[in-house]
């Protein structure tokens, strides 16, 4: 069984349009919420005489565990949005009032994408040395070793997409716990992450507007400080250079506003159209009666 990835998104974009306040504040909301708090936390001056690092493995811990609660309010905007229920800005907020169960549900997804990553990672490290072990050419080798990276990397995908509707469970059910949403997305996405693979993969183009746009502010500030010339590549210390610039205030300011046009559009979107695909995918299973105990829509 398929579902229409274009009369879902048709839908999606349709349903946000009659949100009031409009999307775009929602996101624009969204965007100050994440990449505005840790901005401003980026410009609190560290105390002398302390360690650095911690504190700034503290912050970033801090505002990883903040970001993801945000995360989940999103996934309510965009749950209620697409059932028509007029939310508001304020469903932003709402995931903190069941932050300990977020926060659990996301340590548990963690966990296990981690766990499933060790293990084939272990399985597949055998006849990776075993190969590389032989006589055989270097072409040979790199082309086994790009081999067991992709064999990762589709295992954190596959992974990941097990547990991708969590979140949606979690905010139809939140009195079953953290766990109950890990379990019934897994059983929810059996047989259909191809499907939520190619409704994410439908959205690449917009990420590569991003990308291309913040990577014509990068390359703009390498060439007013001349490391694009022939001979500044050539020099010693290049990359170092490169990377300063790259990592400078400035760049980093301004290669994630010229791409908040892109993404006051694409974050509400892709929200709303994966809402779209756990609401279908609801419906597809009370049809088949295959989970018992989900919530109606």
């Amino acid at each position: 069984m398929e579902i229409d990835r274009k009369e879902l998104k048709r839908q999606a974009r349709e349903r946000m349009a009659l949100t009031d306040p409009k999307f775009w504040m929602v996101a624009l909301t969204f965007l100050a919420m994440t990449t505005g708090v840790s901005w401003l936390i980026s410009l609190i001056p560290l105390p002398g005489g302390t360690d650095i690092n911690t504190i700034q493995i503290f912050f970033q811990l801090l505002l990883m565990l903040y970001r993801a609660v945000v995360s989940f309010g999103m996934c309510l905007w965009a749950l209620w949005t697409y059932r028509q229920l007029d939310p508001g800005v304020n469903s932003l907020m709402q995931g903190f009032s069941v932050a300990g169960r977020v926060l659990l549900m996301d340590l548990g997804i963690y966990v296990r994408i981690f766990g499933w990553y060790l293990l084939v990672a272990m399985v597949l490290s055998v006849p990776l040395f075993s190969l590389l072990l032989t006589n055989s050419s270097a072409g040979f080798r790199i082309l086994t070793i790009l081999a067991f990276l992709i064999a990762l990397l589709v295992t954190i995908v596959v992974i990941s997409l097990r547990y991708a509707l969590a979140p949606y469970l979690l905010a139809d059910r939140p009195d079953d716990g953290p766990s109950a949403p890990i379990y019934r997305s897994n059983a929810l996405m059996r047989g259909w992450k191809m499907e939520l693979f190619k409704l994410e993969l439908s959205f690449l183009g917009w990420e590569a507007v991003n990308f291309l746009l913040s990577a014509a502010v990068m390359t703009f500030f390498l060439n007013q400080a001349g490391l694009l010339a022939v001979d500044a590549v050539m020099a010693a210390g290049w990359e170092d250079q490169c990377t300063a610039v790259i990592y400078s205030t400035p760049v980093v300011i301004l290669s994630t506003l010229v791409t908040i046009p892109v993404s006051l559009w694409l974050l509400p979107y892709r929200a709303v159209a994966r809402a779209g695909f756990y609401d279908a995918r609801l419906l597809a299973a009370s049809q088949e009666n295959s989970l018992p105990g989900m919530p109606l829509l």
